[in-house]
């Protein structure tokens, strides 16, 4: 009896045995519910770095997808893309289910930012749309200022934590400078159990985003180091600073945080140039300076304001610049769905005015400018295109200008799929046919030159010593033309020891008996490419002169020796 029970127990864990893996697969593979609230207000323009932070959040979400376990589940919402000063632009891009890194980062890349900061709604909007769903429920929140909605980002959380649905909030703040912005943020991650994260920069905001995706993930990072025990209050230090404030585009704007330059100059008479008592290229200044009368300039890209300050003693100086002023991001692409990632040059330039005000070589960018009326030009190869824009105080405008060119990859070749020639000049003229005056849109001397080329007809010029060809091309938006350029030619290797120089002539004379002169080549020894074909090449020192008949070859390096008379 007690042996038969044994072998039954057995039996039962056996069989226990067999389902526990498919029980803990199948716990496994409900996975995480993970909502990204991406900000693209038109703060986003700023740099961190050398790239806007738009830019950065980009390539942050491109980091995260790679790897991204398939039982965990992804959704996207961003706010202040697409309409300026409007508290509702907040949109569902994704909702949370299997990620499609194509599909994901093709829309995290359409964002171009605009407008406000509506930030609390955004995550009630997240967490209206992951009611009821199984898994961890997660809200990631990516801002870089203050809510701009009037609305209450600490009672909002609070209400979700009240709610009781299973939803945490965390908070990643990128390169935030003002308090209050990072208050809401910390409280919306406290009020609902989750972390409350800060970014400077690019590297630190991938970390961060990373550090909320792992916890929500059920992998969060190893705790933090206990704290040390606490010693007997000391009292308050002072701040070695008398002077502290912002720097803002506008009156009430979110503070500056990028592109700032203070200067603090003693009053001097008209003609004399001012003393300089202090220079800070913090967005927040916190300085000490001497009692006295001083002129404050403070400057953020093309604009700039001054205003006299006097430093009192005993007591901390705040102020409170703006700059009457705006923001002004650009973004190159190609095609509708292709950016631009190289060879783009942005000029701007104040409306009715030639001189320019601000030149870029980065596809996209930002700079703030005064509030007034600017003419905008993207040059992308061939495709010139610009703008006017007018630019009000807080404002941020955004410029997309998609070019509308292709790529051409040349290879210029002696022949058919034989060496290519070294340093051709290259030439791309437009139109299938010349015109009177006309010059090359854009040139490179190599022998695989690229090209974007806006969509259309083209000749492709290509010249290197006594070779002259033109080639028929014709491209469209968007696509890639490989061709070669086969220049039915070799290569004369000229050595004649001894002589002054070399005359290579054609064999026919004209009608006065002499023959066309194609170079004269004063050093020696030379290579010179011709088209395939006769010639005559004479050496000469003096009056002494050799001439010999050649017969250039295509594709191959010809010897080609005169020995001249003793």
């Amino acid at each position: 009896m007690q042996k038969g029970f044994c072998f039954f127990l057995l039996g039962l864990l056996g069989l226990a045995g067999a389902f526990l893996p498919f029980a803990t697969k199948a716990k496994a593979e409900e996975g995480a519910r993970v909502m990204l609230v991406l900000d693209a207000s038109g703060s986003m323009w700023g740099k961190v770095g050398a790239i806007t932070k738009i830019e950065a959040a980009r390539q942050t979400v491109g980091t995260i997808l790679k790897g991204w376990p398939s039982e965990d589940h992804l959704g996207l919402i961003a706010y202040g893309h697409r309409r300026k000063g409007d508290c509702a632009d907040i949109e569902m891009l994704k909702p949370v289910g299997p990620v499609d890194e194509q599909a994901f980062m093709a829309m995290v890349g359409s964002l171009s930012p605009k407008g406000r900061t509506p930030m609390t709604d955004a995550v009630r909007a997240a967490a209206d749309a992951m009611k009821g769903q199984e898994g961890r429920a997660t809200i990631i929140l990516v801002s870089d200022g203050v809510e701009t909605c009037n609305a209450d980002p600490c009672a909002v959380a609070a209400s979700l934590k009240k709610a009781n649905i299973g939803l945490v909030v965390d908070t990643v703040g990128f390169d935030i400078k003002d308090p209050e912005a990072n208050r809401e943020l910390r409280c919306m991650a406290e009020a609902t159990g989750g972390i409350a994260l800060q970014a400077e920069d690019a590297g630190e905001l991938t970390k961060a985003i990373q550090q909320a995706v792992n916890t929500a993930q059920g992998n969060p990072s190893p705790p933090a180091p206990a704290p040390e025990p606490k010693s007997e209050p000391k009292a308050e230090l002072k701040p070695d600073w008398n002077l502290t404030g912002y720097a803002r585009l506008a009156a009430g704007d979110d503070p500056l945080t990028d592109n700032v330059r203070w200067e603090l100059t003693r009053p001097a008479p008209e003609g004399v140039t001012p003393e300089t008592v202090m220079t800070s290229y913090n967005a927040d200044i916190h300085e000490q300076v001497a009692p006295g009368d001083y002129i404050l300039t403070l400057t953020a890209g093309q604009a700039s304001v001054q205003a006299p300050l006097t430093i009192k003693a005993g007591e901390m100086n705040r102020v409170d610049m703006a700059l009457n002023a705006g923001r002004l991001g650009l973004r190159a692409k190609r095609t509708a769905t292709e950016t631009a990632l190289e060879n783009a040059t942005w000029t701007v330039k104040a409306k009715g005015s030639t001189d320019d005000l601000f030149t870029s070589y980065d596809a996209e960018t930002a700079i703030i400018l005064p509030a007034g009326e600017y003419s905008v030009t993207l040059k992308l190869g061939t495709s010139i295109q610009s703008r006017d824009v007018e630019i009000a105080p807080a404002e941020t405008v955004p410029v997309e200008i998609i070019a509308g060119v292709g790529k051409l990859k040349g290879k210029v070749a002696f022949v058919s799929g034989g060496p290519l020639a070294k340093d051709p000049h290259v030439e791309i003229l437009a139109g299938a046919a010349p015109v009177d005056g006309e010059s090359f849109l854009i040139d490179a001397y190599d022998g695989e030159p690229v090209f974007d080329l806006a969509a259309g007809t083209y000749r492709v010029h290509v010249h290197i010593d006594g070779v002259d060809r033109i080639f028929p091309l014709e491209i469209k938006a968007g696509e890639t033309v490989t061709a070669s350029f086969p220049l039915d030619a070799g290569l004369a290797a000229l050595d004649a020891p001894g002589a002054d120089s070399v005359r290579i002539t054609s064999p026919e004379v004209d009608i006065y008996g002499e023959a066309k002169e194609i170079t004269r080549i004063y050093t020696l020894p030379a290579n010179y490419v011709l088209p395939a074909g006769k010639y005559k090449i004479s050496a000469w020192k003096g009056d002494v002169s050799l001439v010999q008949d050649v017969e250039i070859k295509a594709g191959i390096r010809n010897e080609v020796k005169l020995a001249l008379p003793q």
